[in-house]
Parts: structure tokens; sequence; C-alpha cells
């Protein structure tokens, strides 16, 4: 395969509402999309959404590493350079894992599509057709809060996430307990933290808001807090999820070797390198008694295609995936193939990872 042509494309998404976490309000996310043609007019796409708080590169460093790697990428690749090692050959490193993302994505895109096959039966010949996706919920309100569960509910989605921390516990409290009443006992509802309370914080609240049969709750202290991590997981209503904590090698490295740190990984391929670290990391968690599931780090459509082609391959399907952001973005396209139904994606069975 010989790449004649690379594209870098600045892009930016805005929000249709600031989105307010435990680490911070998010009016737009601003990245890059790469473009890769062959010589056979084939044209492999990635994305690069770069944020430090996410656990990436900063911008600049990201579009400095993507413009360095690009220029020598054009020319003869036999075989595509996906092996051990690949990035480094290219002048990547892990300390820019967004730049990382889209590189790989593309040529990924372009393997795939080579091979004649989607994206996730070349990930895994075991791959899922249908990823189950969760709805996450933005409202502050409890009013709000209820009535947007009411709607997601409706168009069929079976899981619901909900920001919290960064607040105080009665107001998350009256929250969950709105939604509940809504929903009724059989949706599930998970919370996400993003690493804002102390040990004794999380404790309290964990147990204030067990109260609402959570499936789980992500990140409920600092990522680099990996033995408090454990002890909540031993007194916890609910199985704890780890999300920031993976963006830390040797804190990644300790939940692996510790299982009983946490029960379920939250994979975010942008912040950890790519879509084959991503499925690496699930199958060493898998062998170690360790579900996953994959979410977005609020990036745009390309992203969520990659991801939702992970998700499909993961060894378990058991966890919703966190890919059904589209509806937080103001210029989101209309339609497109990674657009959740009913709370599910279903994946193109055309070659690559059909994103045009």
């Amino acid at each position: 395969m010989r790449i004649t042509e690379v594209g870098l494309h600045p892009l930016r998404l805005e929000m249709v509402n600031p989105l307010k976490t435990a680490r911070g309000t998010y009016a737009a996310r601003e990245g890059f999309v790469v473009r890769l043609r062959d010589e056979e007019g084939r044209v492999g796409q990635g994305e690069a959404m770069p944020l430090r708080e996410f656990g990436t590169e900063a911008p600049s460093d990201c579009e400095q590493a993507l413009k360095s790697v690009l220029t020598r990428l054009r020319g003869p690749l036999e075989p595509l350079p996906l092996g051990e090692g690949w990035d480094e050959e290219l002048g990547l490193s892990t300390r820019t894992p967004a730049a990382r993302h889209a590189v790989e994505q593309a040529l990924l895109d372009l393997l795939a599509q080579r091979e004649g096959v989607p994206l996730c039966r070349l990930l895994s010949a075991e791959s899922r057709e249908v990823v189950q996706v969760n709805a996450l919920l933005g409202s502050s309100s409890a009013e709000a809060l209820a009535e947007e569960a009411r709607r997601a509910v409706a168009e069929g989605y079976e899981t619901l996430k909900i920001k919290v921390a960064g607040r105080p516990l009665e107001e998350d409290s009256a929250r969950l307990q709105a939604v509940r009443r809504v929903v009724g006992p059989a949706v599930r509802l998970r919370v996400d933290a993003n690493g804002g309370w102390t040990e004794p914080d999380a404790e309290q609240a964990l147990a204030e808001l067990g109260r609402y049969q959570l499936e789980l709750c992500e990140q409920p202290v600092a990522a680099e807090d990996h033995e408090a991590l454990s002890r909540l997981s031993e007194r916890a209503p609910c199985p704890l999820a780890a999300d920031e904590s993976l963006a830390l090698p040797e804190v990644r490295r300790s939940i692996l070797d510790r299982p009983r740190t946490v029960s379920v990984l939250v994979l975010k391929p942008m912040v950890l390198g790519g879509l084959l670290p991503t499925l690496s990391l699930a199958r060493e968690a898998a062998k170690r008694g360790m579900d996953a599931y994959v979410t977005s780090s609020l990036d745009g459509v390309s992203a969520r295609a990659g991801a939702a082609h992970v998700a499909a391959a993961l060894p378990s399907g058991k966890y919703a995936s966190g890919l059904g952001v589209g509806h937080l973005f103001k210029d989101e396209p209309g339609s497109h193939p990674f657009r959740p139904v009913r709370g599910r994606i279903e994946l193109p069975r055309t070659p690559g990872q059909g994103v045009h």
C-alpha cells in the first residue's frame, strides 16, 4: 500500500449546553481529523481530541506530533506500521495519546477496507454486531434531570448515567431520587464522580446514593489514589469502576495486578492511545476477572465510530458503553451509522469503520 495524500484538519465541537463535571465545565471540544488516502483511492480517517484534564496531551503538543508523523507516512507502507513499536518508529510516544489514537485509527480504517471487513471484525473475529449504549443525562436540577431520564427511557435506553460530585450531596441525592421515581426499578443507573470525592466523602456519598440501586459508580476518588479505591470497593454498595485512573500507567498496572481494586474498567481509546491498546487492556483485565466497557471523552463522530468498533470487539458486552453523546453537540450530523437508536448502535457491515 502507498499513502498518496495526508490531511490534517481542525475540528471544533460546540456543546448545546456546557457540560458540568467534577473536573470542570466544558463549552466546546477542539481537536483534529487525520485523513490518509492510498493509491487506490481508499481513505482512512482518525480523530484526535486532546484535553489535559482527561489525561491526554495539550492541543499544541498533539498538533505538533501529528504534523511530524504525517510527513513520514507518505509513500509505501508494506506492511502497515501497526506492529510492536510502530508508533516510536514514526516519532509518536505515549506522551501524545490523542495524536497516536488519530494515526492508528486512520491506519486501521485503511487496513480494514483493504481486507474487505468491518473494523470490528478486523479487531476480533468474534465481534458483536450491536453495541448497547447508555444515555448521559446532563441537567442540573432534579426536575429537569427526571424529565431528561423519562425521555431517554422512552427512546429505548436501558442504562442512564448521571454526573455527581462537585455539588452538595443532598442535591445529588435529590437528583437521583427524582430520576429513580420516574424511570422505575428496572432501568440501570450509573453515576460518575470524575474523582471528585475524598475517601470519607465517597464512603458517605455511596452509602446515600446507593439507596437508589446503582449499577456502578465511576471513579469515586482521585485518579492516583488506587489504595482508596481498593478500600472503598470492599464496603461500597455497588461495583466501582476505574476511569481517570487508567490514564496513569503506574496506577493502571497496580489495578491490573490487584484485581479486587475495582470490578470494572472504563476505557477511553483517546486517553489510552488508540483502539489496539484499549482492546489489549480489556483482554488483560478479563483474564483477571474484571469487566470493561468503552466510553467517549466527548469526541466527534469519527472517534466514536472507532470506539464503537472496539466496544463490539470486547471480551464481554455486559455493560452498556458510553457512546451516546452526539446530542450534546450543536453541529452533530443529522444522520450517521453511530447515532444510537433505542439505546443501541448497530455497526455498519461495510469494510472499514463506516465514516466518510
